[in-house]
């Protein structure tokens, strides 16, 4: 895939209509509520928030480009494609979080407490 056809497709994405725009903020703002009271690191929620409102308009994009309609009112397919979009995203970062995790975890070194040495 060139630059030409990446820009094309994040310019497509970022050309969605105000009426998405405004459905993928609200659905972003109560999943930032949701991850705030649930997860045990706030600031967690600050990180998957934009990937949550871009996830969002991706779903909107690719269920259009797929040619896959849920309800002929668009604002109902709107608020389906956004939240298939979300939820997928939510796997994707729940993933990189886990991978971030297995990275950097650093393990304690195999010692020798002085407490358990036999005289």
């Amino acid at each position: 895939m060139s630059h030409e056809a990446i820009f094309k497709v994040l310019s497509d994405i970022a050309a969605a209509d105000s009426m998405s725009y405004w459905i993928v903020a609200g659905l972003t703002a109560l999943v930032f509520a949701v991850m705030r009271a649930m997860l045990p690191m706030k600031g967690l929620s600050w990180v998957f928030a934009p990937a949550m409102f871009w996830g969002g308009l991706v779903g909107i994009y690719t269920l259009r480009e797929l040619g896959f309609v849920v309800s002929s009112e668009k604002s109902a397919h709107t608020v389906a494609a956004s939240v298939a979009g979300m939820v997928v995203m939510l796997f994707v970062m729940l993933f990189l979080t886990r991978l971030v995790e297995a990275v950097t975890r650093i393990r304690k070194p195999l010692t020798n407490d002085p407490g358990r040495v036999r005289a």
